[in-house]
């Protein structure tokens, strides 16, 4: 960082505590004005996420802020309210996306299609098929091992997306897409142009051709899968799957529907927080030693019993949910008047409970900038602050036992096959937000040298 930008966050930073020594008149939403959006902009750029994360910390005593359209809350017992008491307003972000007509992406869908989704994403549900997903983690270890033995550097980014979409496939589906041999690629492209080269990079717009031209394949492809689910036959004795059960309750375009969200929100999040941990697992070594060391310990039992506690692992998987949730907020909207602890909120007013802010706050967790997975292995710290990597109430992520089981598998299982090291084509690690789907990615694919364990 240059001098420039030093003084002038030594000025904001005099400019805070100033402004905390004193109170809002009324019950009024502090928002920056001209002269601190041009600070901000000269320290960060283009960077929102950052700009946000500092007006967390810059607005501490008021527990919210507004920005631009939006207001941004923090404080945790803020943020708990308008989570269990407002309704979400993910469909007024979601009006050009595939996921508009999904159950996340729309509030008038049947209790019984609510019912039908959830019975396949419970704890139970999931842990039952946890070999399926081990059997897919090992097929990723041998793609990743014959790109390694010919001295290749592994495109981590592309291989999670592929390893993501045959998890999809086999636990909620009963399907094997094959995307790890090549066959999906048609539908990853779809994925890539829509998620993150329309809403992450902002390089073409959901207007353009381009977009139009990915948002049909990917509809078409959704239905020769879902026709695919719905035709295999099923074995004498065996219990209807979940497609045909959720076929039957709420008819085929509405099942197609929400088979968008699982390929679509089922591989993406996967894909994007692999890389992170492994990033992260390179630039702290003895880290990287202590988390093989307890795979190593463990990999005997964990192939037997998927379901077996892991602390130092999952001890890592919290603190990257935490120091970098790849949902960074959960979006809210007020259609009414109400009242947040003592600050009215006018009617039709977009809410965002700023998930990153609050991880990353010095007043919510202690050194809450610095890494320190070992912080949930300690008593009396693993909770120190707000943690809702997930969300939080009745309407937390639905995927969240298949994402933390599919994450302890794949880094336990790759970590025990493999050593992890960085390149120069990923000397940092920077992110680019889809504000639309409320998605965290690295802003370019994670590439790493891999050389085999066993």
């Amino acid at each position: 960082m240059g001098i420039l930008h030093t003084v002038i966050l030594g000025i904001l930073q005099v400019w805070k505590v100033t402004l905390n020594l004193v109170s809002l008149k009324g019950n009024g939403i502090p928002e920056p004005g001209v002269v601190l959006k041009f600070l901000l902009n000269l320290v960060f750029g283009d960077e929102k996420l950052q700009k946000l994360e500092y007006l967390t910390d810059f607005y501490y005593k008021y527990g919210l802020f507004r920005y631009e359209t939006k207001i941004y809350i923090f404080d945790p017992k803020l943020a708990h309210t308008a989570i269990n008491k407002l309704e979400k307003g993910a469909e007024d972000y979601l009006k050009n996306s595939p996921l508009k007509e999904t159950f996340l992406g729309s509030s008038h869908k049947s209790p019984e299609v609510r019912r039908a989704i959830a019975s396949i994403f419970r704890k139970t549900s999931i842990e039952e098929r946890g070999k399926l997903i081990i059997s897919d983690v090992d097929n990723l270890s041998e793609k990743i091992l014959r790109k390694s033995e010919k001295q290749e550097n592994i495109n981590i980014t592309e291989l999670s997306l592929q390893f993501a979409m045959d998890v999809v496939g086999h636990v909620l589906l009963d399907l094997n897409l094959f995307a790890l041999e090549g066959r999906q690629m048609k539908l990853l492209d779809c994925l890539t142009t829509i998620l993150h080269r329309c809403y992450a990079l902002g390089e073409i717009s959901d207007q353009g051709q381009e977009f139009i031209q990915a948002n049909k394949d990917f509809e078409k492809l959704t239905t020769s899968i879902l026709e695919d689910a719905l035709n295999k036959e099923e074995r004498p004795g065996e219990e209807k799957t979940f497609v045909k059960k959720l076929h039957e309750v709420c008819g085929f375009a509405q099942a197609r529907d929400n088979m968008k969200l699982f390929l679509m929100a089922g591989s993406e999040t996967t894909a994007s927080t692999i890389p992170v941990i492994l990033f992260l697992l390179t630039a702290y070594p003895e880290l990287h030693h202590q988390i093989q060391s307890e795979a190593d310990q463990n990999m005997e039992q964990l192939c037997k019993d998927p379901t077996i506690s892991l602390p130092k692992t999952e001890a890592l998987m919290k603190e990257v949910l935490r120091t970098y949730p790849i949902a960074p907020f959960i979006s809210r909207r007020t259609f009414y008047n109400v009242t947040l602890g003592s600050v009215e909120i006018p009617a039709n007013s977009d809410l965002i409970v700023f998930t990153w802010g609050i991880h990353r706050s010095e007043n919510v967790w202690e050194k809450a900038k610095q890494f320190l997975p070992s912080r949930f292995l300690e008593d009396g710290l693993s909770h120190g602050g707000m943690y809702i990597p997930f969300g939080a109430g009745s309407r937390i992520c639905i995927g969240q036992h298949l994402a933390w089981l599919e994450l302890k598998l794949a880094v336990a299982i790759l970590l025990h096959k493999f050593n992890f090291s960085k390149v120069p084509e990923t000397p940092d690690l920077r992110f680019v937000v889809d504000w639309a789907h409320a998605v965290v990615h690295p802003d370019k694919d994670m590439i790493f040298k891999v050389t085999s364990r066993i």
